[in-house]
């Protein structure tokens, strides 16, 4: 009855601070702490911004509260707070921590990162400079001062706080997300997505993170972090893992919201907590088995798409100079076994799409002939594999340089994919925007604005061996052949070699590419030279000379500048 009517009591409070600013209420705890442990916490829920005003932040705090006063928390939770409610909150907070128990502080709204400092935006906050958030808004670090400087027992700080920064087109970093943040000793600091990424404000009753926060804070007897990690699985379920929670953490004791049940015995308890690991741990596998069936498939069906337009490629050559079709033989099985390490195996795809060659990926508009527009850009997660293949989100930059017309352009390539069939990647080559491509284990040639690709991972495929060669080399998105009763492509591997390059030194495999193209008026031959290195898993320098007076393109160079492996 008690517990009733303090919650009809709040609840007739919280109806007559809808649209109020720096509504501030004290909440008792409606059950007790675990063994008389004293639990204190601070919530703030910002919403009402003039500018980029939010959803769901108050329902957010109104929700955790009620959820944490049933915990035995005593609960001061804060509406729509301006800058100066927050700041004095936050100092009266501190001020009960210095009583010992355990903290927790709470925070749904705008927050933004700038200069590497995390920031949390009062709803009155009128900030049109860079300069201006540090005056304007709350630096979270002062709430971990504020922990760290009570001592007690353990501290709880969790930031809902990662939505698009809404001052951003007026600052000049304009960073996404929050940054990372070091735990106090004592302390776990958790964030509703990566630092750096944004997260979802929700389309539900509340945020997506704090929803599955709710589900879990009153399952009995799950620790602290197995409750973030059952938080991160749900997540990452909702979005594809394109918001996944992130924790950093110093705790050195167990703490529990809701105790383990007393009536267990404790081998019991330990079943009990076994049980709900073993599931979450199978829901993760069920999930990631799925997410590879997914990318299976679709790398399966880039590179046979790309195989039928590099057979139509040939036909309409052929056609054009009147010679009977040359056929498209299929390519030759990779130099080694690519059966991916796995814990356990992956079902087959659906479907079997026709065996794949590596080329460029279809079109959107006959103006780009060498766009994916079907691709989605979303990174999707990959089996795990031999560790010479690339990992999802690996990143590579290079510089292109035309000496003769003193041009120079930076290009950068991502990988968005892989599987045990091949890696499909995304640049920004093509004029038209990023294009997304996949590369299988086979020897083939790619042309995208005059540059030579030789199938850039070709070492990772264990394909460049000593004395490899390649006499019949297909050439994709060949303009200058498509003209010529006479032109030939041909591979071979020259063995290993150091190379230096602006992002370091490699000890790489060295295969050199050669044209022969010529017809009663006119001959000419290039050769391009790539250097693959093992260490940046992916070809890290090209070279394109000419050896004939014919104009037939440009020479240039491709050097590798910088790289980041996941």
């Amino acid at each position: 009855m008690r517990a009733f009517r303090q919650g009809a009591l709040l609840l007739l409070l919280w109806c007559a601070a809808v649209g109020a600013q720096d509504r501030q209420l004290v909440i008792a705890p409606v059950n007790p702490a675990p063994a008389g442990e004293r639990r204190v916490a601070l919530v703030i829920g910002n919403s009402a911004y003039k500018v980029s005003p939010l959803r769901n932040p108050v329902r957010d705090a109104r929700a955790v509260s009620k959820a944490l006063a049933a915990t035995g928390f005593k609960v001061t939770v804060l509406e729509n707070g301006s800058e100066t409610t927050m700041r004095r909150a936050i100092r009266a907070f501190g001020d009960e921590l210095l009583s010992g128990g355990v903290g927790l502080f709470y925070y749904a709204g705008h927050g933004m990162q700038v200069r590497g400092r995390n920031y949390l935006i009062p709803v009155n906050a009128d900030i049109e400079r860079e300069d201006e958030v540090e005056d304007q808004a709350v630096d979270a670090s002062l709430v971990l001062s504020k922990m760290d400087s009570a001592k007690n027992a353990l501290n709880l700080m969790i930031l809902d706080a990662c939505r698009n920064n809404p001052f951003a087109r007026t600052f000049r970093s304009a960073a996404q997300g929050l940054a990372q943040m070091d735990a106090p000793s004592g302390t776990l600091v958790a964030f509703a997505t990566a630092p750096g990424s944004v997260a979802s404000d929700g389309d539900g009753d509340n945020g997506l993170y704090t929803k599955h926060l709710l589900a879990n804070m009153t399952r009995p007897g799950l620790p602290i972090e197995q409750l973030f990690k059952e938080v991160r699985v749900g997540v990452g379920k909702d979005t594809g893992d394109r918001q996944v929670p992130w924790e950093s953490s110093s705790l050195r004791g167990n703490f529990y919201f809701v105790a383990p049940d007393p009536s267990l015995s404790a081998e019991a308890q330990k079943q009990h907590l076994e049980k709900a690991v073993a599931e979450a741990v199978r829901r993760e596998q069920e999930k990631l088995a799925a997410q590879q069936r997914e990318m299976q498939a679709m790398i399966r069906e880039m590179l046979a798409k790309q195989r039928a337009e590099l057979e139509e490629e040939m036909r309409r050559r052929d056609e054009a100079l009147g010679r009977k079709p040359t056929p498209v033989a299929a390519p030759a099985a990779p130099a080694v076994d690519l059966t991916p390490v796995m814990a356990a195996p992956s079902p087959a795809p659906a479907q079997a799409p026709t065996t794949p060659v590596h080329a460029p990926s279809p079109a959107p508009a006959p103006s780009d002939p060498l766009q994916v527009a079907s691709m989605a850009p979303t990174p999707v997660a990959a089996e795990t594999l031999d560790p010479r293949f690339p990992k999802v989100g690996d990143r590579w930059k290079y510089v292109y340089k035309d000496p003769f017309a003193r041009e120079s352009r930076d290009i950068e390539i991502e990988v968005i994919g892989v599987s045990k069939d091949g890696i499909l990647d995304e640049d920004d080559i093509s004029l038209y925007g990023k294009g997304a491509r996949a590369h299988g284990p086979h020897a083939e040639l790619l042309v995208i604005r005059q540059i030579w690709l030789f199938s850039p991972y070709l070492h990772v495929f264990g394909a460049a061996k000593p004395g490899a060669r390649w006499d019949d080399v297909k050439a994709r998105n060949d303009n200058f052949c498509r003209r010529l009763s006479a032109c030939e492509y041909s591979a071979r591997v020259l063995g290993t070699e150091r190379v230096r390059t602006a992002a370091g030194t490699f000890d790489a495999v060295k295969v050199e590419v050669n044209l022969t193209a010529g017809s009663a008026s006119f001959s000419t031959q290039r050769r391009a030279t790539f250097w693959y290195a093992e260490s940046a898993k992916r070809l890290v320098k090209s070279t394109m000379r000419t050896f004939s007076r014919n104009n037939v393109g440009p020479d240039y160079d491709l050097e590798l500048v910088s790289y980041k492996l996941n």
